[in-house]
């Protein structure tokens, strides 16, 4: 009886284990307008946050681009704005 039950219980585990699918992460497309206008569009699955550098590959214009993304402050308020700064990245030379 017991090698029954050993091997009932391998069978259950092994259709468990094989039919685990792990999820699949979203890439989301990321429209930004540069401080100089230019547009440009990435593929990323997390978003651009606050005071970082990303090194993303832009569909726009086909090569890799760093982006930081920085506050501003705005003169008519005292509100701040996001501003994103776009450069060439070393990797598309």
């Amino acid at each position: 009886m017991r090698v029954i039950e050993s091997v009932f219980a391998t069978v259950i585990l092994t259709i468990i284990a094989c039919n685990h699918i792990p999820k699949q992460t979203e890439r989301k497309t990321i429209p930004i307008v540069d401080k100089r206008g230019e547009i440009h569009i990435y593929r990323s699955s997390n978003p651009l946050e606050l005071g970082n550098d990303y090194a993303l590959y832009c569909m726009e214009h086909h090569h890799w681009e760093t982006i930081s993304v920085r506050y501003v402050p705005n003169t008519l308020s005292k509100l701040r704005n996001e501003e994103y700064t776009v450069r060439k990245h070393p990797k598309s030379s």
